[in-house]
This record gives C-alpha cells, sequence and structure tokens, in this order.
C-alpha cells in the first residue's frame, strides 16, 4: 500500500472522527449518550487478480430515442479475469470526469473470465471513470 493510500485513508478516518465528534457535541442537548467503544484499523487485503494482469473493459452502448436523443451505456463486460476470483462478488460504479456517479451501482457475483453487467440509464458520453471492487 503506498504512502500517499495510507495518508488518504488517515486523513478520511481523522475528517470522519471529527465529524462524529461535532455532531455528538451538538446534539448533546437533545440526545442521551452512553459510553462506548471504537476500533480502527487497516490491513493488506489479497488480491484475485494478479498484478499486471487488467480486468479488460468492453461497453455496449444503444441510441435512445426521444426529447433527450442520445447513446446510453447499456452494458459493461468485465473480461480476463482470473479464475481464482470466481464466486466472489462484484460492484461496479461509473463516475464523470467530476466523479459524480452515473446510474445505479452494479452488483452480482463473478461467474467465470468475464461477467456481463447491464447497466441503465447511463448516459455513453459522461463515462469517464469505472470502479470495480471483487470482494468475498
Amino acid at each position: 500500500m503506498s504512502s500517499s493510500s495510507k495518508r488518504r485513508k488517515t486523513a478520511a478516518l481523522a475528517l470522519a472522527f471529527v465529524g462524529v465528534a461535532g455532531l455528538s457535541i451538538a446534539s448533546a442537548a437533545q440526545l442521551n449518550l452512553g459510553t462506548g467503544s471504537l476500533g480502527a484499523g487497516t490491513t493488506v487485503v489479497a488480491s484475485c487478480q494478479p498484478t499486471g494482469t487488467p480486468i479488460t473493459l468492453a461497453f455496449e452502448n444503444a441510441f435512445t430515442a426521444g426529447a433527450g436523443a442520445e447513446y446510453e451505456t447499456s452494458n459493461l463486460t468485465l473480461g480476463s479475469i482470473n479464475t481464482a476470483c470466481k464466486d466472489l462478488k462484484y460492484k461496479v460504479t461509473l463516475t464523470d470526469a467530476s466523479g459524480t456517479v452515473l446510474g445505479a451501482e452494479a452488483t452480482g457475483t463473478v461467474t467465470g473470465t468475464s461477467v456481463s453487467v447491464p447497466l441503465t440509464g447511463v448516459s455513453a458520453k459522461a463515462v469517464s471513470n469505472v470502479a470495480v471492487v471483487i470482494y468475498s
């Protein structure tokens, strides 16, 4: 894990802590809070996809007629998936150049070396990034 990644995670945890602490203080007059505990940590997660073997992406687009006629991405195929990923779950999110999520997050299970991910309501011209996570 790179040091910049660790710094970003540490910054995110610190921001979350400050936000929760601020909400607790701001709401103290309205809530009866008890004691509790908080734990945090990080661990290295082994990937089922070997380093240097990227998962390929293939988009299918369909023309949508009407007032806002345009091409929409109707399907995304994830390919070159390592067999070690079989039977694990996946999540796919598409975003535009500013990071705004396009459409709904797609979820499913890896069934082989490629996965067909149906999509709806995603403007083909707006897609800039694809985020994929495969997990157990």
